[in-house]
């Protein structure tokens, strides 16, 4: 009875692990030629306790090295996984903005700040290839799980750049499990293209943080296309 029961379980298991597989495989697929952010009212899944243990927020966030009284910016918040981690970090004399560009997904960020009672977060919808921001205003720009489902990357990358202090650091999160997961060269690439430089990275196979400074050198697109004329 017993060794029915053990095969049954291991039946289930293998079922469950092959269904997943191709759930994966199918939205990776879709999502390789549609990039769009994940839906607000599906964002409360995202923060559970499996997510917590293969990515914990708060290791995560003293990789983004965000301290004491810093004016810190994250560009896709979800459901505040993050955003709450990194408002402790910043403390009383600190500020934290979280932007959304879906309106369902800020309304649910702040209702869960105000029960919180969290007052040094501002949540706000907004674009990230639009900041609303003045140059030079952050001390760390960070997304985690965001940066592939943004549809120009340049674009929003260039921005960052824009309200980044010179000493500032932009910080990007990725996790294996998320359809969008980019290798960590592409991601280094991207933000190479937009004037970047890695700093250091962190964290290994399922999960991984790359910081960014301000890159001293030109671009290489534009450094090539500045030769070719």
């Amino acid at each position: 009875m017993t060794s029915i029961l053990v095969t049954l379980l291991l039946w289930i298991v293998a079922v469950l692990l092959v269904c997943f597989v191709l759930v994966e495989v199918v939205v990776r697929i879709i999502r390789r030629f549609a990039h769009f952010p994940i839906p607000a009212s599906i964002a409360c899944f995202i923060d559970n306790p499996v997510r917590r243990r293969m990515q914990p927020p708060g290791k995560v966030v003293d990789w983004v090295g965000i301290k004491d009284g810093m004016c810190v910016l994250e560009i896709g918040p979800g459901p505040g996984t993050f955003t709450i981690e990194a408002s402790k970090r910043v403390g009383e004399n600190g500020k934290v903005f979280a932007i959304d560009i879906q309106p369902s997904a800020i309304s649910k960020l702040n209702s869960r700040l105000q029960r919180a009672k969290i007052e040094n977060v501002t949540a706000r919808v907004a674009s990230a290839s639009e900041l609303p921001f003045s140059n030079y205003t952050f001390y760390r720009v960070f997304m985690i799980a965001v940066l592939a489902e943004i549809p120009d990357r340049k674009k929003a990358l260039l921005e960052i750049k824009r309200v980044l202090r010179d000493d500032g650091l932009l910080a990007i999160g990725e996790i294996l499990l998320d359809p969008d997961y980019p290798r960590r060269r592409t991601v280094t690439d991207w933000c190479g293209d937009a004037g970047f430089e890695l700093v250091h990275g962190y964290g290994g196979l399922l999960h991984y943080l790359l910081t960014f400074k301000k890159s001293t050198v030109m671009p290489r697109k534009i450094e090539a296309a500045n030769k070719g004329d």
